[in-house]
């Protein structure tokens, strides 16, 4: 066994491994934190934004929590999906309460197009009555059609659920790690208010609080002035991609809609997941209305983004759109999503993620499986992007 050590083989291997930990777990990557706030909205934005009204609104999801919902999960999907749909609730979808957040997850769809209607519209019906968890709007559902899609429930986020601290936006074959992004998202806005608390220490407690100013413990009636949130826009984010202009492509984008001056779009997070802040979503839906719609959603929200003065920030962690082979440490405690998943893969990851659960916690592996799940993240990562 020594003399393995001692290999030239061995030590290559070692070295390339502790490279591999310090690229996913160092500090650049999770432990430093960028806490530069944006420029206000626009006061006036030009029009309002017009959304197509809600035929399945289910407005009362948040209101049944019984606490402030700390993360609200839509997943974009197709009305004829139901098999995806079914694999994420008996999956990472059932999640409702993690390390004591309470974490929703919905399904936005808009209508069949009338070649598939079919008996869709009532099995869509009795889905959503028995499942309870279908958001669907007024418009006919299509790829061109997902900027739509995103802002009906962006904005549905906004109105029936206004307590919510991060809302994330995904699609339906993609896998989410959802204990991982719960404790990231707490993770980062804790080392928000600890910022706040150093940078501002005699704003914490609403001023006439004497307990705060001799440093007592706070009361139950005092007002904490730290925002509970970051202003957070997380992402696999994308950086100068000019837009497309080849007819008939689902992600064409016209001349009118982003002129050839304007050089390459903004940086934006991959539509296979990103995460909005409540402050962040407020602000995106304020300027919304006064910007021509991009038919490729996940381009129009970073648009609107740069709009408001909100730098997306980018998180290797969230896959994009790269697909990684299933296995239990780099999707239990690496990876926050992978995305190209079958109905069948989500559920197949869920279980083996599940087996190694305890109480809640994030799955347990050894030191060499969870070495070899980094080495397997990282380098599929590094090959694809």
């Amino acid at each position: 066994m020594s003399s393995c050590l001692l290999h030239p083989r061995c030590m290559l291997l070692a070295a390339l491994a502790f490279l591999c930990v310090w690229a996913i777990f160092g500090p650049s990557e999770l432990r430093k934190f960028s806490f530069t706030l944006p420029v206000p909205a626009p006061a006036a934005p030009g029009h309002p934004l017009s959304l197509p009204h809600l035929l399945i609104p289910n407005g009362g999801v948040c209101k049944g929590s019984g606490s402030q919902v700390f993360l609200l999960i839509l997943v974009s999907t197709a009305p004829e999906h139901q098999e995806q749909r079914d694999a994420i609730r008996a999956s990472w979808g059932g999640l409702r309460e993690i390390q004591g957040h309470s974490v929703r997850t919905l399904f936005i769809l808009g209508e069949p197009d009338n070649s598939h209607w079919g008996n869709i519209k009532e099995v869509l019906k009795w889905e959503a009555q028995i499942e309870g968890d279908i958001v669907q709007a007024a418009f006919t559902d299509s790829y061109r059609n997902l900027t739509l899609k995103t802002l009906s429930g962006l904005a549905w986020a906004a109105r029936y659920c206004p307590n919510v601290h991060y809302v994330l936006k995904t699609d339906d074959d993609v896998y989410i790690n959802v204990p991982g992004l719960v404790a990231e998202l707490d993770q980062r806005g804790k080392a928000l208010k600890q910022h706040l608390q150093q940078k501002y220490p005699n704003r914490g407690i609403v001023q006439g609080d004497r307990k705060a100013k001799t440093g007592e413990k706070e009361s139950e009636g005092a007002h904490s002035l730290y925002p509970p949130v970051p202003h957070l826009y997380l992402g696999h984010i994308h950086w100068s991609v000019y837009p497309s202009r080849l007819k008939g492509s689902r992600h064409q984008v016209s001349e009118m809609q982003w002129p050839s001056s304007r050089g390459p779009f903004p940086p934006y997070g991959s539509g296979t997941g990103y995460v909005l802040s409540a402050p962040v979503l407020r602000l995106i839906l304020r300027a919304a209305g006064g910007v021509p719609l991009i038919p490729v959603e996940d381009v129009f929200v970073g648009v609107i983004a740069k709009r408001v003065g909100v730098a997306p920030t980018h998180s290797s962690r969230i896959a994009g759109a790269a697909r990684y082979p299933i296995d239990r440490c780099c999707f239990g405690r690496i990876l926050l999503s992978s995305h190209h998943m079958e109905p069948w893969e989500i559920k197949s990851a869920w279980e083996l993620v599940r087996g190694s659960l305890g109480n809640g916690d994030m799955p347990l592996c050894s030191w060499l499986q969870e070495t070899l799940g980094i080495v397997r993240c990282w380098m599929l990562s590094w090959w694809y992007f």
